[in-house]
Formats: structure tokens, sequence, C-alpha cells
């Protein structure tokens, strides 16, 4: 009796040693299952920070050099050659991600593949601000050399100006007279519009060096007072300075030597059509008017 309870007591002992290794094992499987998961996990959120950290590197690279775009023709020639080279790499990167499968392996490949990236845009960059500063030097250039061109024509418009005033003939010692006409065929003053046959204006063309020797054109305008031009033998049109289309009463075509010389020009009508009233006289050279002046006829 006393064997047999020895007996039962050992068996239990080691019913109960083999049920806690049992225990023991099972609690070791958990905890190495548990730490697997944990560090499947760690991997997985690793993984998932490093492609998110690739894709704002990936888009931060294109964005800091395509700001550049759109500045100068060279400078956007550069870019689409960069462009292209980011766009292999990029390709490079993402065949990466999708193919290597050990995260130990995938974060060195990425991180050189991404220093080769920087590095590429570091290049560019630099290529860029060269390339900038070469081009602002020469707008400055330009600039500069614009200025100079437009002070030279500003120069040049000026003395061309001063040429021009300077070269304009002029006329002096304006004297107006009206006359009737005789039966013989003489003209004589009058002051009476319903006698006048003739009105006549003398002057000097005056000497002038700069304006160079040959022919000029003189035009006499005589202005009724109902506002009509009025239009004698040797009737003229032409057009002034200011691009004005005139009605000339007489003209005549001098030889100019750059001395005075003293001309007469007039209106002269066979009948006595003329009204009383003030007319206008003005006198033209070379399409410039030089003189105005008004006369009164009773």
């Amino acid at each position: 009796m006393a064997e047999s309870q020895k007996e039962n007591r050992g068996t239990l002992l080691l019913l109960l040693l083999l049920l806690m290794a049992s225990l023991g094992v099972n609690f070791y499987q958990w905890k190495n299952h548990s730490t697997t998961v944990i560090q499947y996990g760690a991997e997985v959120d690793s993984l998932i920070t490093a492609r998110i950290n690739v894709e704002h590197e990936l888009t931060s690279v294109g964005m800091e050099l395509e700001k550049y775009r759109g500045i100068a023709g060279n400078l956007d020639t550069m870019l689409n050659d960069a462009k292209g080279q980011i766009a292999e790499k990029e390709a490079q990167i993402r065949n990466l991600m999708a193919n290597e499968k050990n995260l130990g392996k995938l974060n060195k490949k990425l991180t050189a593949k991404m220093d080769e990236l920087r590095k590429l845009r570091d290049e560019y960059l630099e290529k860029i601000d060269v390339l900038m500063a070469e081009n602002q030097k020469l707008k400055d250039e330009n600039s500069a050399l614009n200025s100079t061109v437009n002070n030279l024509n500003e120069q040049k418009n000026l003395l061309e100006g001063k040429v021009a005033v300077a070269s304009q003939l002029k006329v002096e010692y304006v004297k107006v007279n009206s006359f009737k006409k005789r039966g013989s065929g003489k003209f004589v003053e009058s002051v009476l519009a319903k006698r006048t046959n003739k009105i006549e204006s003398c002057f000097t063309l005056m000497d002038n060096k700069i304006a160079g020797a040959g022919d000029k054109m003189v035009y006499l305008v005589i202005t009724a007072p109902d506002g009509k031009v009025l239009m004698g033998f040797t009737k003229a049109q032409f057009t002034d300075a200011e691009g004005n289309s005139v009605d000339a009463t007489a003209s005549q075509k001098v030889s100019y030597t750059g001395s005075k010389q003293d001309l007469c020009l007039s209106f002269e009508n066979d009948e006595r059509i003329l009204e009383a009233g003030t007319y206008s006289i003005s006198v033209y050279a070379e399409n410039v008017l030089v003189h105005s002046s008004s006369y009164l006829l009773k």
C-alpha cells in the first residue's frame, strides 16, 4: 500500500514537471511570435515611412528645378535635359521599391539612389546659377548698350532738329499791295475791293548757307474773308509740314543759291470778283509756313 502511494506521487510529480515544461515551451513560442509580429510591424512602418520620404524627395527635386523655367530660353533647354535625367533616376527608384523585398537591402539601395538624385539636383542648380549669372550679365550689358544707343539717337534727333531749324528758309520784308487793271493793261494801286484785279505779296527770301543751294518751292496762300482760298493763274496744291493738303494761290520754283533773293507772288483775275474785308496772307517755303499777316480791302 505504501509503495503504491509512493508510485502515485512519483507519477503525479512527473506529470507536473511535464505540464510545467509544456507551459514553458508554449510561453516561449508565444513570446517569440509576439516579438516577430512586433518586428514585422516595425518593418512595415519603416517601409511606409521610407516610401513617403522618397515620394516627397522626388517631388521636391523636380519642383526645385522647375521654378526656374521660363526665365530664359537657354535655361529652359537645360531644365529639359535635367527633367529627363531626373525621370530616369525616378524610374530606377520606383523599380527598386517595387522589387526589393529585403528591407535592409532596400534601405541601403534607396539611400544610394537618393544620394545620386540629390547630387544630380545640386549639379544642375550649380549650372543654373552660372547660367543665370551669365544671362544677367548679358542683360545688363544689353541694357547699357540700349541706353547708349538711345542717348545717341536722342543726340542725333536733337542735332537733326537743330539742323532742320537752322536750314529752314525764312522770308522778311513782306509787303502786300492791291491793284486795279486799266484798259491799257497797266496796273495801278487800289484799296477798293470792287475795283481790285490783283493782290500781290513781295518779300525777301533770306540768305541761308546751311539750307544748301538748289531748287526750292515757295507758295503764296491768300484766303478771302469767306474762308476760301483765292486761286490765281499759277495756282498749286501741296502738303504742309503737318501733313495737311493746302491749296495755294500761287507758287514759284526758286533756284536758290544761299543768298538773298527778292520774290513777288500774286493773285490776279481779269474780273473784279473780290469782296470787301480782311484777307489772310500766308507764305510757305519748302512746305513750311514762314509768314502770316492780313490785308484789308475796303
